[in-house]
């Protein structure tokens, strides 16, 4: 571990984190007895570390979320008094991975709604409070009434410097802990995401008491361990890893329960792996990716194994309800009623240690199932409650949205209604960022924002696949947000080699390259002569065709020289923490995107981050960060005696 702590009690938030373009603070530890070793100061980092917390009094490890936490906690405006932390247990440890905050005027007890939004092992842990006392009043103690995943809740106190401590309740009394620090590379290095999809045909009257008890019982159904309707899970072969390949067994690893078997995961049945089998392994022998040992985990990289839930159709000879002699008999009355009829989407995901056993994954898969129909019936229950849609005529089918915002750190699932627009839901998303601590000035839940581990083969975020920079004090880092997919010549069978920068913006409508040119020639930009032509075009170009199909306004910055560029470097850095949007950089040579910028301060040198459009070869990250065609270049990468524009699409603040 690059750091260890011991009889750690105090941690402060004090100096400049120079790798972090948004928040300012390095966290700095005051041990109160003895040492602590710290190999790398920048090590704490914003994006870099997890927080763990001993138990000494339990015998047991206890984690802490993230010292993202203080970083947060540092530009974090509250006038919430409270706030409730949310975690999960693998042998013994406790770890914290997210926290919401008690809003005024929101409705009582809202975590107990947020955790159906969190991947299913994460439950209440603890609270979190505000101020200079540490007292439980009651709402504390309501709160930490429901925490069920351990007998010691905790109980993190940040006072008014910012200062964080911690606690655990034991026998009714407050016993401060230390932490120890665990890295995110660590972290991603234990655990791994498991999901689960499936579809669930609903039949109903379009009424809520209908829709209620129809989903409840489906969800009875998967949890009542004497239910003849079997599950059966499956893992597909080329349903995991960039490179799917491989499988359980040759074909698929699979494991379910039938009528006749209990409950307890020592009783469900298992195909496909061993007994002894662990989810980390699985995942690992599906993968043609490096050996895990030598495997790099980096910030867009989630390991994720994806899980298909079968339902059985038939029932059981042996069934109790097949042997059953008595008749059933309905009466039925006439009248005028609206029906709903669609497939739901039930897609889940939950968050388990690599060493889990896979014959332990059916009581968790359970659990996630049940999440995500839950958050599809409270989604078809609002829209029924709406004026308008009493009779379902205007229902619309709820759609699963999976969100990995980086300020946040884990998942967080939205259930969306198909063709809803985007700023009829604003509320609800302001909420959710006043909720989570979140920026009020950039979306994370958009549907745009959705994390996408595959976008139709096309590599998402390869600069992430970088080796970390050596922190330098001296050194500002500005990169681009969000997620963007890597398109580059010779794709999708397009022959375009040599046609020089063509745009892209949307990724679920991505224009081709005849839309952009027919956009030119549309209006007057260009001759109707540009039409199929191989002529180039370049910033200016880009910021038309960005205005006129999305409205969003840009700005061009004229350079005369590549050597006239380093003196935009403080520009570039604003236009990152700003705005956060890729830079397209063209001119009188090749054209290439700026993804980010680092710029020292005392020597006035400058890296820039690209990504080359010019790459031909297969999406292969390796290939494409360890040939050069996504990292660092000096400032000589620009010619000195050619001439460029920078294009910067300027975002709007909103959420």
């Amino acid at each position: 571990m690059p750091i260890t702590f011991r009889g750690l009690h105090q941690v402060g938030a004090l100096g400049l984190c120079p790798l972090c373009p948004y928040e300012k603070f390095l966290t700095t530890h005051i041990a109160k007895s003895r040492p602590y070793e710290l190999k790398n100061p920048y090590d704490l980092c914003l994006k870099a570390q997890t927080i763990c917390a001993r138990t000494q009094p339990l015998h047991a490890q206890g984690p802490l979320n993230s010292l993202r936490w203080s970083c947060r906690f540092a530009r974090l405006e509250t006038h919430e008094p409270t706030g409730s932390l949310y975690g999960l247990m693998y042998d013994g440890v406790l770890l914290v991975v997210g926290f919401s905050l008690e809003v005024f005027g929101t409705e009582k007890n809202l975590y107990k709604k947020l955790l159906l939004h969190l991947p299913a092992e994460i439950e209440l842990c603890g609270v979190l409070k505000f101020g200079k006392n540490l007292t439980t009043d009651s709402r504390l103690k309501e709160m930490l009434q429901d925490v069920d995943i351990t007998d010691n809740p905790i109980i993190i106190m940040v006072n008014d410097k910012k200062e964080i401590k911690a606690h655990f309740l034991v026998h009714d009394k407050l016993e401060e802990t230390s932490y120890e620090v665990l890295s995110m590379e660590e972290m991603k290095r234990q655990f791994l995401y498991v999901r689960l999809s499936t579809l669930l045909p609903l039949h109903c009257e379009a009424t809520i008491p209908s829709v209620k008890n129809v989903l409840q019982s489906k969800r009875e159904k998967l949890l009542h361990k004497n239910e003849s309707a079997d599950q059966l899970g499956h893992v597909p072969s080329n349903a995991i890893g960039e490179n799917q390949k491989g499988a359980m067994s040759g074909e698929y690893g699979e494991w379910g329960r039938t009528s006749h078997e209990t409950f307890p995961a020592a009783d469900v049945g298992l195909t496909g792996v061993t007994a002894d089998a662990t989810v980390g392994e699985v995942l690992d022998s599906i993968s043609a990716e490096q050996p895990p040992k030598k495997k790099k985990y980096f910030a867009g990289n989630v390991d994720m194994l994806h899980i298909k839930l079968g339902m059985k159709a038939t029932k059981d000879i042996l069934s109790d309800k097949l042997v059953k002699t008595a008749v059933k008999v309905m009466t039925t009355q006439r009248k005028p009623a609206y029906c709903i009829n669609m497939p739901l989407d039930v897609d889940g995901v939950t968050m388990v240690h690599r060493n889990t056993k896979v014959v332990e994954l059916y009581t968790v898969l359970v659990e996630t199932a049940c999440r995500s129909i839950k958050l599809l019936e409270s989604s078809l229950v609002e829209q029924l409650g709406q004026e308008g849609l009493g009779d379902g005529a205007g229902l619309k089918l709820p759609l699963t949205h999976h969100f990995l915002p980086t300020e946040l750190g884990h998942f967080f699932t939205r259930i969306l209604p198909k063709d809803f627009a985007e700023e009829n839901m604003e509320k609800e998303r302001r909420t959710l960022h006043k909720q989570l601590g979140l920026p009020m000035d950039w979306p994370v839940f958009r549907r745009a924002c959705a994390y996408r581990q595959h976008t139709f083969g096309k590599l998402v975020n390869p600069h992430e696949a970088l080796p970390p920079l050596v922190p330098q004090s001296d050194v500002v880092v500005a990169l681009v947000r969000g997620r963007y997919d890597y398109y580059h010549y010779m794709q999708d069978n397009m022959n375009d080699d040599g046609w020089g920068y063509q745009g892209y913006c949307d990724p679920t409508e991505i224009p081709n390259l005849r839309d952009i040119q027919h956009c030119l020639v549309d209006i007057g930009d260009k001759p109707s002569s540009f039409l199929g032509s191989k002529q180039w075009i370049g910033s200016t170009e880009v910021m038309f065709c960005l205005e006129t199909w999305y409205g969003i306004q840009s700005r061009i910055i004229f350079v005369n020289s590549g050597a006239e560029l380093q003196t935009y470097a403080v520009d570039l850095i604003n236009h990152f923490q700003k705005h956060g949007s890729p830079i397209m950089i063209g001119g009188g040579v090749l054209a290439h995107t700026i993804l980010g910028v680092e710029y020292n301060t005392v020597t006035n040198s400058v890296r820039y981050l690209i990504l080359d459009p010019h790459y031909t070869g297969v999406d292969d990250l390796s290939v494409v960060v360890s040939k050069g065609w996504c990292g660092w270049k000096n400032s000589d990468f620009w010619k000195k005696t050619a001439h460029y524009n920078l294009c910067l699409p300027q975002t709007k603040p909103c959420i």
